[in-house]
């Protein structure tokens, strides 16, 4: 029999940034030279995304997770057939950037597939808000106001073991899924006739993930948080009116990251004829000053794969970033088709939440896998993967774990891309030399493997990965 859990009392989100802060390590308390302080100048201070209990923010990371929030920009949509999807600058200046085809008129439980959904939480601590941007959908969590807490899922029997709890989901679809979906429409989906890969799926206007989400409620005649529209009920129909706030995350001084960095290698790997004893390291780093170590490379990224929503992306633009996956395009953009084929590129994720996905959820792909890079934290051990169990020693088998955590999976990278300005966009270069030269991605469609891949620029070959941030107000 599996393991019956019980039913516990929801955890409200406003407790969650206090419950982490009291689980942060002495060493990231008194921040060493490597883990400094957030800003203390003018502006609203985030306590990151994270919505994990049990697990304290990354030490090597704390800056970016406390980064101070400088607001940008609104993105509203009118959810009514025909309704306006604007962009509202600071000054209240509005840019139209599309219509609505068709309303969303209920929301979706998110299945087990989208596990990932648990992980999150806005910017300003409240529940609703982006879960995942993309080029190819907007997927907003919208309820409940409950933490995640991995312990208990511990031995976790899907085919008999209860959720506890799960998210309520609403997604925003480009143009052309209405005629794909023709007959069969979603009603949890806001569909658009915005093209997918610009605009909010690409464009100056895209938002980060963690972008708080609030609907106008007629009755105060003023924008609440989402979550409260579905408190007593979380079966009732979105919300008319809907506005995410996008923000730009100050972690150092007066700046934000510029670009991540990936050594593709784990301890034992040989790669460009040098085997290593350590894992490749995780940089973020600014326009001034040295890049700092945040996380380790426990498994490297040697192959492509048919991910969906590259075909919407051009070649080095991010197809998707959510708290538990980002997704890099290697093929060009072709706009929607039914041919996989067409598609290509590969995936950074972390460690725990591959292995619950792999292991608890049966999905059996990631670990072992070639088109997967696997991130973990300072110091990890790679043969961790290899353990099944998803808690040892009642913390998570990566711990500190990185869903959710900046500046990787959450709050910086967007989809923002423009192949004739690459300094305002959001791109992926790579290097085969550890750093000495720096070269855009090679076009690689389909599935790729180092047994199938001969040429010298095949992902087998890379040495680094240099992921460059940008951070448009738009339109």
């Amino acid at each position: 029999m599996g393991r019956q859990l019980l039913h516990r009392r929801p955890r409200r989100w406003w407790i969650a940034p206090a419950v982490a802060g009291l689980l942060v390590p002495m060493a990231a308390a008194q921040a060493s030279p490597a883990d400094e302080a957030a800003p203390a100048q003018s502006g609203r201070v985030s306590a990151g995304i994270s919505n994990v209990v049990g697990s304290p923010i990354p030490p090597h990371a704390w800056p970016e997770n406390h980064p101070r929030l400088i607001e940008q920009f609104h993105v509203e949509i009118e959810n009514v057939t025909g309704g306006a999807i604007e962009h509202v600058a600071l000054d209240g200046t509005r840019t139209h950037l599309g219509n609505v085809q068709r309303a969303a008129t209920s929301t979706v439980a998110a299945n087990d597939g989208f596990w990932a959904s648990r992980y999150s939480r806005a910017v300003d601590g409240t529940a609703g808000h982006l879960l995942a941007t993309s080029v190819y959908v907007l997927r907003s969590k919208v309820w409940p106001e409950e933490s995640y807490d991995p312990s208990y899922y511990e031995d976790f029997d899907p085919a008999e073991d209860q959720r506890d709890w799960t998210t309520s989901l609403l997604n925003i679809r480009p143009d052309r899924y209405l005629g794909a979906d023709h007959g069969h429409w979603l009603a949890d989906t806001i569909y658009t006739d915005i093209p997918g890969g610009s605009a909010i799926f690409g464009g100056d206007s895209a938002l980060p993930t963690g972008s708080p989400l609030s609907y106008y409620d007629e009755e105060q005649g003023s924008w609440r948080p989402i979550a409260e529209h579905f408190r007593d009920d979380p079966t009732k129909a979105p919300p008319q009116r809907l506005r995410f706030t996008a923000n730009r995350p100050v972690s150092r001084g007066e700046e934000s990251p510029s670009y991540l960095e990936f050594e593709n290698w784990a301890a034992g790997d040989t790669v460009a004829g040098r085997t290593h004893t350590r894992n490749g390291r995780i940089l973020v780093g600014y326009e001034n000053g040295a890049p700092r170590h945040v996380a380790d490379v426990v498994q490297r990224v040697a192959g492509a794969g048919r991910f969906g929503g590259t075909e919407f992306a051009q070649v080095g633009q991010m197809d998707t970033n959510h708290p538990g996956a980002l997704t890099f395009s290697t093929s060009p953009y072709v706009g929607f088709t039914w041919d996989q084929n067409l598609r290509g590129g590969f995936q950074i994720v972390p460690a725990n939440h591959v292995k619950f996905l792999s292991n608890d959820l049966g999905q059996n792909s990631f670990i072992g896998r070639p088109q997967w890079l696997i991130v973990g934290p300072v110091g990890a051990d790679p043969s961790v993967l290899y353990d099944r169990r998803y808690i040892i020693d009642g913390e998570l088998s990566f711990s500190p774990g990185w869903e959710a955590i900046a500046p990787v999976f959450g709050m910086y990278a967007r989809t923002t891309f423009d192949a004739d300005n690459l300094d305002e966009s959001t791109y992926f270069e790579v290097s085969y030399d550890y750093g000495e030269t720096w070269h855009l991605s090679p076009v690689l469609v389909g599935t790729h493997d180092p047994s199938t891949c001969q040429d010298a620029t095949c992902p087998h070959n890379w040495t680094n990965i240099r992921v460059h941030l940008a951070y448009p107000a738009g339109p």
